[in-house]
């Protein structure tokens, strides 16, 4: 199984180098990473990496199997500039998905600057958003921009969030399985969102979720728990591997 985190709970915890963070993550077990983008990428330790290293190797590729990277909320303000930063850090991460959230901009969708990242190379996905957003949710509308947009991250537990009996999370597999490149994992307790699933009230129904979508297609897990460390990353990774395996 390809599985593991986002870095967005090491840059809570202000770890923003990427050598602890890959420490972190191999010491944990994992094999897949999905890179938050942030100001601190940017930080003069990771540019000095960048330097000592190939083009295409932030996180060993030999170690992660599956590296993404997560952009920003696209909206219609995105410049020359910030498309070049973006191709430079693709490029960096050895990233063969890059994830924006599905939020209008106004009273569309930004989807010009969908075709316009598309168009430049971007190999760009989008995710269906959680039950706080106004966008990004309704099956039409993800199915509209999908033709658009070649690739689909489909987030369980927002899926959830709209429908505890996950028969809308099955709806929206069947609607985008076909594009369908990884799955954005966590679970909730009565104040977090965000939760380790081994330690979530909805525990049950995203392990039977992903049990039935292993069953017919593998693609890498992404986990967006909050971790207290990488004891807690293993634990979650070792218990979704037996779970979903079994």
């Amino acid at each position: 199984m390809i599985i593991g985190p986002s870095n967005g709970w090491l840059y809570a915890k202000k770890i923003y180098s990427l050598f602890q963070q890959e420490i972190i993550f191999k010491k944990a077990g994992a094999n897949a990473v999905e890179i938050s983008f942030m100001s601190e990428w940017f930080s003069d330790e990771n540019k000095r990496r960048m330097a000592s290293l190939e083009a295409g190797r932030v996180f060993d590729p030999e170690i992660f199997i599956h590296q993404s990277l997560h952009l920003p909320d696209v909206n219609g303000q995105e410049s020359e500039q910030e498309f070049a930063i973006v191709q430079k850090i693709i490029t960096h991460c050895n990233a063969t998905v890059v994830l924006t959230h599905l939020l209008k901009a106004g009273n569309d969708y930004p989807v010009k600057i969908y075709e316009e990242m598309i168009s430049k190379g971007v190999p760009l996905a989008i995710e269906n958003m959680d039950s706080n957003k106004q966008s990004g949710f309704k099956l039409k509308e993800l199915k509209k921009i999908a033709e658009i947009v070649p690739r689909f991250v489909l987030d369980v537990q927002h899926a959830f969030e709209h429908d505890s009996t996950m028969e809308y999370a099955f709806d929206l597999f069947e609607t985008t399985k076909d594009k369908l490149v990884y799955l954005h994992v966590s679970g909730e307790t009565e104040d977090n969102h965000h939760a380790l699933v081994c330690q979530s009230r909805n525990c049950d129904k995203i392990v039977s979720f992903l049990g039935t979508i292993y069953s017919e297609i593998q693609v890498p897990i992404i986990l967006e728990g909050k971790y207290s460390n990488s004891e807690e990353l293993s634990q979650e990774i070792t218990f979704l591997t037996k779970e979903i395996s079994d």
